[in-house]
């Protein structure tokens, strides 16, 4: 599924379809991935119940939402370590905190996942520079023709109701510019009517038609999975699983039912347990159980079954999840399904995780240079909006840290073998095996183990 891209800003006149026709594609696959990572797949696979008892109707085996946090977990579940020049630290530090920015990272790295796109935006509150987490179906980029992997502007824009009127507020970022713009709809809001004055709507009256950032740069920043065919939009991680996700899930119900069936069974006897209701006439059974009357010589209903039964089925499960195991680029550690002896070991434990850890280090290496970027044009608004004590960043730096746990035993070991060879300084192994210290905490320790060595101790 793809989408065409724009390279003007003509979807925004009157007469243009909404949302923008080339955009049809890329947005219904962002609503039914939604729906999946919500667990509404009964929405999306057609069919899924149908011919099930309600009890099993909303049977879900989420692998979705699943596999979006073990990759936010495993990349930014640890915060990584955000570094600027000495004095300017504390200005940085202040704007990592003062807009939870670990946080936004990590639901930025669940839209990778889920949607193939992430947009973060850099706005002014009057205060402070603000970074916020835009959705992508709120996104329109437009592209130079010649070079769709160069942005010309990034189009937000949202659907608004007042009374019986449906508008688009959208804004059109450029380098230093931002356009307001408030556009009607016609009564099925399917289409562009024409412009209309921001004030139309209370709270956009003190909005101007166009504002100058003081930042040379977008405000908007795009962030993507690997690039589809476009060369614009990202990959989901979630197109290539449902198919086995939803053969899962009915293979499951497919057995719950079964098993309902025959929880449940039938008595069948002698009919001579019938009687008769001594006031209506009527024949009733003796027993409350579900019970069918034989007469002599007759036998019991059967229910034909399958020579194979339900062991294939359960096969069958295990194949498709394999494969889902493939496709995901999972590995089984990753949800504690370790054969004991194979992860004795940190290392070990690496090992097993190698194809995970390859995915989440491949998107890290995508987002790493525009988180810098995002952080670089949120003080550069502040000095441009001439906030107390706002300072531009430079020198900036982002290290990753590992999620997966230490084997302190394991560690110390490489570090003394590193000592042993000297290939390392004692400064280094310390940094290593506590990557939580301090500059402070390191000197403090350095010098300590250099009064022991000089005692003898």
């Amino acid at each position: 599924m793809t989408s065409t891209v724009h390279t003007d800003l003509n979807f925004l006149n009157p007469t243009h379809k909404w949302p923008p026709a080339e955009d049809k594609d890329r947005l219904a696959r962002y609503a039914k991935n939604r729906l999946l990572l919500e667990g509404d797949h009964d929405l999306v696979f057609a069919g899924l119940n149908e011919d099930d008892a309600p009890r099993i109707i909303k049977m879900r085996v989420n692998w979705f939402k699943r596999i979006m946090t073990l990759f936010a977990d495993l990349a930014v579940g640890n915060p990584p370590a955000i570094r600027a020049d000495e004095n300017q630290q504390a200005g940085l530090d202040r704007i990592v905190e003062g807009n939870g920015f670990h946080q936004v990272v990590y639901d930025l790295f669940g839209d990778l996942i889920a949607f193939g796109d992430g947009v973060l935006k850099v706005r002014w509150d009057g205060r402070r520079g603000i970074i916020s987490r835009i959705d992508p179906r709120l996104w329109f980029p437009v592209v130079d023709p010649d070079d769709v992997g160069t942005f010309k502007a990034h189009v937000l824009a949202w659907d608004v109701t007042q009374g019986d009127d449906k508008y688009v507020k959208a804004e059109v970022h450029k380098p230093g510019q931002i356009e307001h713009r408030l556009l009607k709809l016609t009564s099925d809001g399917k289409e562009i009517q024409e412009p209309v004055p921001l004030a139309t709507i209370e709270r956009y009256a003190n909005l101007k038609e166009e504002e100058e950032t003081g930042v040379p740069g977008f405000l908007v920043v795009h962030f993507s999975n690997l690039k589809a065919g476009d060369g614009v939009f990202g990959l989901d991680d979630f197109k290539d699983i449902s198919d086995l996700v939803e053969e899962i899930e009915r293979r499951l119900i497919k057995v719950s039912g079964t098993l309902d069936t025959f929880a449940d069974p039938w008595m069948c006897g002698p009919s001579g347990l019938r009687v008769r209701d001594p006031i209506t006439g009527e024949i009733v059974w003796a027993s409350d159980e579900k019970y069918i009357a034989l007469n002599e010589g007759e036998s019991p209903p059967e229910i034909l079954v399958w020579d194979a039964q339900m062991g294939a089925t359960f096969t069958q499960i295990e194949t498709l999840l394999s494969q889902l195991y493939v496709m995901a680029e999972l590995s089984p550690a990753a949800f504690g399904e370790v054969k004991t002896g194979l992860a004795e070991s940190g290392s070990a434990l690496k090992r097993l995780m190698l194809p995970t850890l390859a995915k989440v280090n491949r998107l890290r290496l995508r987002i790493k240079p525009k988180l810098i970027e995002v952080l670089k044009t949120t003080a550069e608004l502040e000095v441009a909006s001439r906030m107390s004590g706002a300072e531009t960043l430079t020198n900036l730096s982002l290290e990753w840290r590992s999620n997966l746990p230490i084997d302190p035993v394991e560690a110390a070991k490489v570090e003394a073998t590193r000592r042993g060879a000297m290939a390392t300084s004692v400064r280094g192994s310390l940094s290593r095996l506590d990557p939580d210290a301090t500059e402070e905490d390191l000197d403090a320790e350095e010098a300590r183990i250099k009064d022991e060595e000089m005692r003898g101790l």
